[in-house]
């Protein structure tokens, strides 16, 4: 069962290469239909730059669309006030990278926790507040002592564990964590990985999982989504993406991933850099970069195909549109 969908959703913004500079437009996002299922980790990846983090904003009603629409179990939330109305505007919460720089310097963490289920109305007394703020510390790894510090007091893992305790404090049910985990060393890492997935198993959530670290990607998630300057170009379960890599990025975007017993020279080396958004090729998006281009990726935008178990965006696969 599809928890959360998108249909057709773009993101563009004006931007000036200089201040003097007449505005462009730069296209973020451009027609990605997306749906996350119900108790799944769907893992999000691609270059920076890409439009990961632009869709994860959107999705978290950060951001608003240009075009598109975002649904929440059949219900439109694209607008804010349309998530108000059906009273899912907590459902959907965000998971930081830079925890500290998230947080209000100025307020301790006791105040930080509590002040969502005030807004919010979720309790009758403090008591009742400070007893959810324990429990869920404790859920989280964390001590009931760090209700009086700041966030300044924190370490890295303290920090992003508390980080996923605000995003827990309003019971949502889909979790956007973006890059989650990227600063820190890898035995924190693992350590909140496991936290993530002990959580999703106890609480019955769904993630969201954007990151840059396919091999984090890979143990997390069910299914894969590649995107490539701002359309998801390969989709399917996590092993089909990662055994057939239909599409040429997909590829060369696993092939990146340093291995011990693969030289450079053998590795299927992506070349170049991502074009500007404000200028995008014609046809193919990835074709300027593509080793397997055919003569059509320049004319025309290949529709998503079904290969396996994935849907593809490449013209190598010459089967009926998915």
């Amino acid at each position: 069962m599809d928890l959360l969908e998108t249909k057709g959703l773009t993101r563009a913004f004006r931007s000036r290469k200089s201040p003097f500079a007449k505005p462009i437009e730069v296209q973020a996002l451009r027609g990605v239909d997306l749906s996350i299922r119900q108790g799944e980790i769907l893992g999000l990846v691609g270059e920076s730059g890409s439009g990961k983090s632009t869709l994860g904003n959107l999705i978290a009603g950060l951001k608003k669309p240009t075009q598109g629409q975002i649904c929440y179990r059949g219900q439109d939330i694209t607008r804010s006030k349309d998530r108000r109305a059906h009273g899912i505007d907590t459902e959907i919460q965000m998971i930081f990278q830079d925890s500290v720089a998230s947080f209000n310097p100025k307020k301790t963490l006791g105040w930080l926790l509590e002040e969502p289920l005030r807004l919010h109305h979720r309790t009758k007394s403090r008591t009742q507040r400070q007893e959810i703020l324990q429990e869920l510390l404790h859920r989280v790894g964390l001590s009931r002592e760090l209700l009086t510090r700041y966030p300044k007091e924190l370490s890295g893992g303290q920090a992003q564990r508390f980080n996923i305790a605000l995003a827990l404090i309003l019971n949502p049910e889909l979790l956007v964590a973006d890059e989650a985990v990227s600063s820190l060393d890898v035995s924190l890492q693992a350590q909140v990985l496991n936290l993530m997935n002990d959580l999703k198993e106890e609480l019955g959530l769904t993630y969201l999982f954007i990151s840059h670290n396919l091999d984090v990607v890979r143990a997390m998630s069910d299914r894969i989504a590649v995107m490539y300057l701002g359309q998801i170009v390969e989709l399917g379960p996590t092993e089909d993406v990662y055994q057939n890599r239909a599409h040429p990025y997909t590829q060369a975007l696993i092939a990146a991933v340093p291995k011990l017993d693969v030289s450079p020279a053998k590795s299927l080396l992506l070349k170049g850099e991502l074009p500007d958004p404000s200028s995008i090729p014609t046809g193919c998006p990835f074709h300027p970069r593509c080793p397997k281009a055919l003569p059509q990726c320049a004319l025309e935008d290949p529709a998503p195909r079904l290969v396996g178990q994935s849907r593809v965006r490449c013209h190598l696969w010459p089967t009926n549109p998915a």
